[in-house]
């Protein structure tokens, strides 16, 4: 009985070195039969075009396609996924190498359990903060049935400071949402040689706005403004009263907004006066634009489209 195929998608930018040592070797040892890789180059400017043209010998069923300029790891999943078959996607990441019998055992879980729709895979840390550590939910590797695609995208506006840091956590909270069954399993595995990323000293920041932009998404408007008011009479009283600011606020959704006086007080004090203006940028204009449009555009497309990409 033939096994479900099953569609790798790895968006990569400048890791040609990655995929030469981790990944596509891992790949060429996969025991599972049946698999396709697509995999999305997103303008790279090392030799990962040239290495993709040629190393590619030992890895069957092999799709290249190249991004015209760089768009982030949002776009070239999407377009990635996009020209995928398969009955399961697995994403994973350009310095990942999947154990032998990853796929095998993501299958059989998936064949066991009809109701699980996505399953964080099992990832042993090499590199990075977080060496020596066994880590789940996280886009190194991630799968989800087919299905899920037709209802669900990676949105694109999530790449502040050109990170886009809580990407896939963003889509799964979407998932989860919508009663879709998320699970962890420790049998499907892969090894994260985490390979040195340009844009990763903005992963902070990036990531901060990221999740700030989730949360308005689906928020009160009046709320965000509100919290940017009273960020900057809470600095002002700080100044005078040395008090410090209530910890009721470290977990609150918008309290990004609430700490951006005190993040352009730092910015200044360091003369890093372009991240001043990028930060209150997009903080008054820009993420309370893309946040409420998109929240119209998805539920535009839910109540009227038959397949409404969110």
């Amino acid at each position: 009985m033939e096994q479900p195929l099953v569609s790798i998608v790895i968006a990569t930018y400048n890791r040609a070195s990655s995929l030469r040592t981790y990944t596509f070797p891992a790949i060429a040892k996969l025991n599972y039969p049946n698999y396709e890789v697509v995999i999305v180059d997103d303008a790279s400017t090392d030799d990962t075009e040239s290495f993709l043209k040629t190393g590619n010998k030992n890895i069957k069923n092999l799709l290249i396609l190249r991004n015209n300029q760089n768009k982030g790891a949002c776009f070239s999943r999407n377009l990635g996924v996009a020209h995928t078959k398969g009955e399961i996607v697995v994403l994973m990441d350009d310095d990942v190498s999947p154990f032998p019998d990853c796929f095998n055992e993501l299958i059989k879980i998936y064949t066991e359990d009809p109701d699980v729709m996505t399953i964080w895979g099992c990832i042993y840390e090499h590199g990075g903060f977080g060496k020596g550590t066994t880590t789940f939910g996280t886009g190194s590797l991630w799968s989800l049935r087919r299905e899920i695609f037709n209802n669900f995208r990676f949105d694109t506006n999530l790449r502040y400071f050109r990170s886009s840091a809580c990407d896939e956590h963003e889509l799964a909270r979407r998932i989860q949402k919508n009663g879709f069954k998320i699970i962890k399993a420790q049998a499907v595995k892969a090894d994260h040689f985490q390979a040195p990323a340009e844009n990763r000293i903005w992963r902070g920041l990036g990531g901060d706005l990221n999740y700030l932009y989730e949360k308005l998404k689906y928020g009160s408007i009046l709320q965000y403004y509100g919290l940017l008011i009273l960020g900057f009479l809470l600095i002002i009283k700080r100044l005078v009263t040395k008090a410090e600011l209530n910890k009721y606020w470290d977990n609150h959704p918008y309290n990004q907004v609430l700490q951006t006086p005190n993040r352009l007080f730092i910015f200044i004090k360091k003369r890093q006066f372009s991240l001043a203006v990028k930060w209150l940028f997009y903080i008054l204009i820009d993420i309370p634009f893309r946040a409420k449009t998109k929240e119209i555009s998805e539920s535009f497309t839910k109540a009227y489209s038959t397949k409404w990409p969110a």
